[in-house]
C-alpha cells in the first residue's frame, strides 16, 4: 500500500497542507460570509420579533390597565348611581308614607266627624221621637181614664214603638 510507504510521506504532507490550506481559504473567504452574514439577519430579524413582542405587550399592558382604570371608573360610576337610587327610593316611600298617613288621619277625622254628625242626628229623632210619644201618651191618659194595668200596658207599647223606631234609625 502506497500511503503508507515512508518515501510517499514529503509529498503526502504536502499535498495535505496545500488542501487543507485551499479548503480553509475557501471556508474562510465565501462559505464563512455568506453564514456569518444569514446568521447576522436571522440574529436581527430575531432581535427586531423580540424588540416588537416588548413593544406589543407594552402596549397590552397600557390598554390593560387604561382599561382597569375605565373598569373601576365605571364600577364607581355604578356604584354612586345605585347609592342614589336607592336614596331617591327611600325618599319616594318616605313621603308616600307620610302622604298615606296624612290622608288617613284625614280620613279618621272625617269618619269621627260623621259618626258624630249621625250620632247628634239620631238623638236628635230620639228626642223628638220620644217627646212625640210623650205628648200621645199624655194625650190618651188625659182623655180616658186609665187603671193602672192600662197606664203600664201604654207606657210598654210606648216604649216598644220608641224602640222599634230607634232600631231603623241607627242602623243608616
Amino acid at each position: 500500500m502506497p500511503q503508507f510507504d515512508v518515501s510517499f510521506f514529503p509529498s503526502e504532507i504536502f499535498w495535505t497542507l496545500v488542501s487543507f490550506a485551499l479548503l480553509f481559504g475557501l471556508l474562510k473567504w465565501l462559505v464563512l460570509p455568506r453564514m456569518t452574514a444569514i446568521l447576522d439577519q436571522r440574529t436581527r430579524v430575531i432581535e427586531a420579533e423580540i424588540e416588537q413582542a416588548k413593544r406589543q405587550r407594552e402596549e397590552a399592558e397600557n390598554l390593560r390597565l387604561d382599561y382597569q382604570k375605565q373598569l373601576d371608573a365605571a364600577s364607581g360610576d355604578v356604584h354612586r348611581m345605585f347609592v342614589e337610587s336607592e336614596a331617591r327610593v327611600r325618599r319616594k316611600h318616605q313621603q308616600m308614607m307620610d302622604e298615606w298617613k296624612i290622608d288617613m288621619k284625614r280620613r279618621q277625622t272625617a269618619f269621627h266627624e260623621e259618626a258624630e254628625a249621625t250620632r247628634q242626628r239620631a238623638l236628635r229623632e230620639i228626642r223628638a221621637e220620644a217627646a212625640e210619644m210623650v205628648v200621645d201618651a199624655t194625650e190618651k191618659l188625659l182623655h180616658s181614664h186609665m187603671d193602672e194595668h192600662e197606664a203600664e200596658q201604654a207606657l210598654n207599647e210606648a216604649i216598644a214603638e220608641l224602640e222599634q223606631a230607634e232600631n231603623p234609625k241607627l242602623r243608616h
